[in-house]
This record gives structure tokens, sequence and C-alpha cells, in this order.
């Protein structure tokens, strides 16, 4: 059934008087008085899209982007195909952190004006923010063959340049941005992490210094660059300043993201429940025949961000035998209804298996969706897999699992220091006692779940990995029933075509590196007051 759209009121010749002002003063140049206008325009009961959507833009600068997205979405309604209405409505949902209805607006636009650069640019934008990097790259590089000089997506390659360890190509195109718009905060801050890639960290310090000084930042730029600022301070051996910057754009981003993040259920509390699940001897386990996917092989790759996941599925990625995936979440179907709630993964796991198998059907549905596996080896790696083993042990009794380990200390620094996606576990890494305590209930709920399940696991140290590369993998190949190949050893080659999105992928374009084992020693005096929670699994990990 169509929802019906409450049409607007007529409008009298005063009222199309005063909308042909807002549009001549919009023609003129002067956007912002256009925008006052409309507001005006509006409060008198004028309601027409341009009106609706010119006001938007003015709450937008006033700092009430939801007030704004009310009036985008009657904009909308009211002339549903219209390019400007939707690339507006786009990019408030982006300033919301919605990227992903974002994009569908942004291609909503482009499907009414294919040519239209900004839209394409926005929507690289949004794609960026979901990690979908290569499609952000095609729509930066489309809009630049419409429009060379547009700066959204100039800027937007730099920054992907930069992720990708890339940081001569990242200059190229941020100086391209700053030679139109000398204060564009993306374009410094990319200057100034190919400073720090290439050397110059003194120079970085000195672009984002200024960078912090300036008032018309925004808060979440302020906030990059104050973490930026930390990795300039580290590159030049100043591990107490850098701590403090750190610590500094921590305090800043929850601050940005309070209102979504610091009054939810936090991942330690959800995370302590599922492990009382488990040692209440109420969970019951797969069925020896439970149904098996079309995979030759099922490999879940896990571990606590920053512990070597990436890499491990980059290396394996290189075999002809190997499919991995994408970190695309492909249990979706079934980790609502056996976790949330009190006792809901026991009540889960005790399901028929019939019930239980049309969540295996699920998920290698959505596996389909994007890789083929029949008759390979699939690696199904996902940030936050630790989270859903009990749940992945279940579903999955025949699944190997390889658990990525590295030294505690040095996993905690490394998500403390680095930015992410912000989301519920993430907004934990804003504080350092915040991703030590993670981290340890994380380890808890692993050796939980492999007491309970027992499922067939090899535990992968980083550490050994880089000493020796090719015992490690060899022995790797051998736990999968699969022939060692040098070609395993070229990951670092596939990195930009891969388009990697995790902030491992500048260190993966360098190549094996043991520039970050052992980082931890000069943060010992930061670390001290959370070594309590981490000292057991040090010890428990051998990295005493």
């Amino acid at each position: 059934m169509t929802e019906s759209v409450l049409a607007p009121p007529p409008l009298s010749d005063r009222d199309k008087d005063r909308i042909r002002e807002v549009h001549a003063s919009l023609t003129g140049g002067d956007i912002r008085h256009a925008g006052s206008l409309a507001l005006m325009a509006l409060r008198d009961g004028i309601e027409h899209p341009l009106v609706l959507d010119l006001a938007a833009g003015r709450l937008e600068e006033e700092g009430k982007p939801d007030e704004a997205l009310v009036l985008l979405l009657r904009a909308k309604q009211l002339a549903p195909r219209a390019p400007g209405i939707l690339n507006a409505l786009g990019l408030c949902l982006q300033r919301l952190d919605r990227h992903e209805e974002a994009a569908e607006e942004f291609g909503a636009a482009l499907a009414a004006v294919p040519d239209f650069p900004q839209a394409r640019a926005n929507r690289g934008v949004a794609l960026t923010a979901q990690s979908r990097l290569v499609e952000a790259r095609q729509d930066f590089e489309a809009t630049l063959a419409i429009q060379p000089d547009n700066l959204v997506a100039l800027n937007g390659l730099a920054g992907l340049a930069a992720r990708r360890g890339a940081p001569a190509e990242a200059r190229a195109l941020a100086e391209r941005v700053l030679m139109r718009e000398p204060n564009f905060p993306g374009a410094i801050l990319a200057i100034a992490d190919a400073d720090i890639a290439e050397g110059r960290a003194s120079d970085g310090i000195t672009r984002l210094t200024r960078l912090l000084s300036d008032k018309s930042a925004s808060p979440i730029d302020r906030a990059l660059a104050q973490g930026l600022l930390g990795d300039a301070l580290d590159a030049l051996g100043r591990a107490a300043d850098a701590f403090t910057a750190y610590r500094q754009a921590g305090e800043q981003f929850r601050t940005i993201y309070a209102d979504r993040f610091a009054g939810a259920e936090t991942p330690q509390t959800f995370i302590r429940a599922l492990r009382d699940q488990l040692s209440s001897g109420s969970v019951a386990r797969a069925k020896s025949n439970a149904a098996t996917g079309p995979a030759r092989r099922h490999i879940f790759l896990v571990g606590f961000p920053r512990s070597g996941t990436t890499l491990l599925e980059q290396v394996l990625e290189q075999h002809p035998d190997v499919v991995t995936l994408a970190e695309k979440e492909c249990l979706i179907d079934s980790i609502r209804i056996a976790t949330e709630g009190a006792g809901r993964f026991a009540a889960f796991s005790q399901q028929a298996e019939i019930e239980i198998d049309g969540f295996r059907q699920a998920y290698w549905r959505r596996v389909g969706e994007s890789v083929q596996v029949t008759g390979q080896v699939f690696v199904d790696k996902h940030p936050f897999h630790s989270f859903k083993l009990p749940l992945i042990a279940r579903l999955f009794p025949e699944a190997r699992i390889i658990f990525a380990q590295r030294d505690p200390r040095d996993v905690v620094l490394s998500c403390f220091r680095h930015r992410f996606r912000m989301s519920g576990p993430t907004f934990q890494f804003l504080t350092l006692l915040g991703t030590a305590s993670l981290y340890a209930e994380t380890m808890e709920l692993i050796e939980a779940t492999a007491s309970v399940f027992s499922p067939p696991m090899l535990r992968c140290r980083l550490e050994d990995l880089i000493a020796d590369f090719e015992g490690r993998t060899r022995a790797l190949c051998d736990w999968l029933s699969i022939r060692w190949t040098a070609e395993l050893a070229r990951f670092a080659e596939k990195v930009g075509e891969r388009g990697v999105f995790t902030p491992s992928a500048a260190q993966l374009a360098g190549g094996l590196s043991d520039r970050g084992v052992a980082r931890w020693q000069a943060y010992e005096a930061g670390l001290a007051p959370v070594m309590p929670l981490l000292d057991p699994w040090v010890k428990r990990f051998g990295y005493a």
C-alpha cells in the first residue's frame, strides 16, 4: 500500500513572491540569507521544497541536524526525484552518522541525474565511512572524470591513499585541495599523516597544531587532529606526550559520541551475561550430524582488534584455494535472536536442529551474496567475531577457529591509540580502562567458549608469524589441510587492490615488520593503571 502524502496548503500570490525572494537570494550567492528567509517563510506556514531545503540547511548551521532532517524528509515527500533535495538529505544523514541511509539518498540523486558530481563524491564519503573503500574510490574517480577539481573527491582519494600506506600519493592529492581551499581540514590531516609516514613528524606537528587552533574546525576534525598529533609525537620518541595526546583525543571523541553510546549497555556487560549462560550448564551443544555448508572447509578468524587478524586474513587470501570475506556481517539473522535479553543464548542453543539449521542457511545465503565458496576453504573474519564465538560454535560445530593472539599490552595500547569507526565496542577504546576491561572480558569469553564447546582451534601468535613467517604459515596450511605456497608472502602487494580498511592497512602495505612488537614498553608508565587487568593474560599467553 502506497503511503499517502499530505499536500501542502495552496500558495497565495504573496507566498509565491516570498519564494521568489528566497530563490533570488540563493541565485545571487547569499546562501546564508536565503536560508534565513526560508526559515521565516516556513514559520509563516509556507511549505515548498526549496523553502524546506534551505531552512534545513540553516538549521544544520545552527547545530540542529535532527530538526533539519525532519524538514528534508518532508521536502523529499513533496519532490521525491529532486536531486538537490536528495543530495541535501544524504548530507544531513551523513552528519548524523547514518551513512548507509546517506549512501542510498545519494544513489537516488544519481539515478535522477547520473552526472551529478556532488552527489557522487558525497556517496564516496558515505561509502568510506562504511569501509566500502573500493566502491568509494570508484565514486571519487568517477567524480573527477566529470569535475576534475572537486574538492570532496580529491580529499576522499587523499584519505584513501593515506589509509593504504601511499603517503606520496596522499600528499599530492591533498595539496591540490589546499591550493583551492587552504584550510580544508581533511587535506591538512592527510598531509600531516604523510609527514609522519615519510619521517617528517615535526612538520606534521606544525600543521596539526595550526589545525587544532582553528576555531572553525569541526569537533570531529579537531579530535582526529589530536589523535594524529599523538602519532607524530610517538614517531619522535616522545611517548609521554603522545600518550597525553591520545588520551585527549579519546576524551574529545567521547564528548562527540556520548549521546549515542555513553548510556547504552556496554559490550562488557553483554559479554559477562553471555559467559554466565555458558557457566550455567544450560547451553546445548550441536548434534554431531549438524548440517554443513557449501565450503570445503569453514574457518572463523577471531581475535581482539589489533591482534593480527587482518594480517592473517590477507596472508590466507593469497592462497588459490582460499576465499575470504571483507568483514561482512553474515550472522545478523541469528545474533539478535540468540543474544538479546537475559538467557536468550541458552534458550537459542536448546532449539531443535531443524530450527537451528534455518539460521545456518540464512548465514550461507548472506555469504553467497558476496563470494562463491563452493569447494573452497572459506575464511570469515570480522573484528568482533570474538563476541559471537558461542553462537558460532553452536551453529557451526565443524568450523575451525583461528585465534589470533598478540601481547595483550600491545593490543590494548594499539586499540587505545587508533581511530576506528564508532560503535559500542570502539567507544570503549576511547579510554585505556575501557579498552583493557573489554579485552579481559573478551578473553574470558573465548576461554569459556573453548571449554564448553571444544571447537577445533589454532592459536596464532603475531610475534611468531613475524619472526618465522614461512614456518608459521606452513604450520597453518598443514592445519587447514592445504598446500603451502610462496604466494602467501605477497600479501603486501594486494592491500590496495583488496580495499583493506582496518587501521592495519598502511602497515600491511609495507610488508612484515617488527616495529609494533613490544611497543608497549615505551608506554609502560601509562599502562600501569590497567596492568592488573592485563597481567593474567600476559602470563597465560606466554608473554611474561
